[in-house]
């Protein structure tokens, strides 16, 4: 039976339950509540350290369900680089390109992870994360794109490298990472 470090090994992703969906619900509203007094958090200009300015996001970062996993992968010396929100309305038009986190943040060595909690039910309809099998062994080629409408700050695409036969949705639900 494959455990889920074993699959994350393997494939560099896994989906993990860490709270309940009624949780990630009253994560959702708070955020909500948020973007109805500033505005959207999300963007080309949008802050990459929300856990710094907001205190329930601090302390959802700091929850032993998500750090655990975290820890199983590199170990107990965790260093929240950053918090960011990749919202993508119905109907925008928004999107984000095949990248590797680690290539555009220009992080050296590269034992990183990142924690992505879904607040909402995620599935390919409504714009899921799609993956690569395998891709976190080895650095793909990136490129800047003038794309407003990809969310990502510079539009980093990969250029090259990427095999759609290796692919995979990550539908998931309320409270998984």
């Amino acid at each position: 039976r494959m455990t889920p470090l074993m699959s994350f090994a393997a494939t560099g992703f896994v989906s993990l339950r860490v709270m309940s969906a009624t949780e990630a619900g009253s994560y959702r509203a708070r955020l909500e509540a948020v973007e109805a007094e500033r505005g959207s958090l999300t963007g080309k200009f949008r802050s990459l350290k929300h856990h710094l300015v907001m205190t329930w996001m601090d302390g959802l970062i700091r929850r032993p369900e998500i750090l655990d996993p975290v820890a199983k992968v590199l170990g107990p010396d965790i260093l929240c680089w950053s918090t960011s929100l990749l919202i993508k309305e119905p109907g925008d038009g928004a999107h984000v390109s095949w990248h590797q986190d680690l290539t555009y943040w220009g992080l050296e060595p590269g034992d990183v992870v990142t924690a992505w909690l879904a607040l909402s039910r995620v599935t390919r309809q409504n714009g899921c994360m799609r993956m690569l099998r395998g891709s976190h062994a080895a650095r793909l080629a990136h490129a800047d794109t003038e794309d407003d409408s990809n969310l990502l700050s510079r539009g980093q695409t990969i250029t090259a490298g990427i095999d759609e036969e290796k692919d995979a949705y990550l539908e998931m639900e309320p409270g998984e990472i």
